[in-house]
């Protein structure tokens, strides 16, 4: 995360870096094409201002740990000159972890570490900035 963006969620208020978070996942989770209706359904509830229920919570964890997994395995058996679909399932797994940091409690760690692992998870840093920075307008 650039120091420019770090500084304006370290002046931002907790609704505003809760905004900033969930951007920057809702945009990671539709790039990662991550489609799992728990996924889905928790960005929803997230966004609403809603509680998720830990039962949601505990399926989120389990997906993450399942996604870092298929990463490294597929990481692990790729040798350096094709892509097995490691990167896409790197780019999923950064995705749901991205969204496991915006379940924790907010604060300016919380948002931090949701926003890098959804920078992780995507191509185009500049777009979840773009969101980011929107977000704490």
């Amino acid at each position: 995360m650039s120091v420019d963006l770090m500084t304006r969620l370290r002046r931002a208020s907790p609704s505003q870096r809760r905004a900033a978070a969930l951007a920057a996942c809702g945009y990671a989770v539709e790039y990662a094409q991550v489609h799992d209706s728990v996924v889905l359904s928790v960005l929803g509830e997230l966004n609403s201002g809603l509680c998720v229920s830990a039962p949601e919570i505990e399926k989120v964890k389990i997906l993450t740990e399942q996604a870092d997994e298929e990463y490294f395995d597929l990481h692990d058996a790729s040798d350096s000159s094709e892509d097995n679909g490691y990167l896409a399932a790197f780019s999923r797994a950064r995705a749901l972890s991205a969204l496991l940091f915006a379940l924790e409690e907010e604060s300016l760690h919380s948002s931090s570490e949701s926003i890098c692992e959804a920078i992780s998870a995507v191509d185009n840093s500049h777009a979840i900035a773009a969101r980011v920075v929107s977000s704490l307008s």
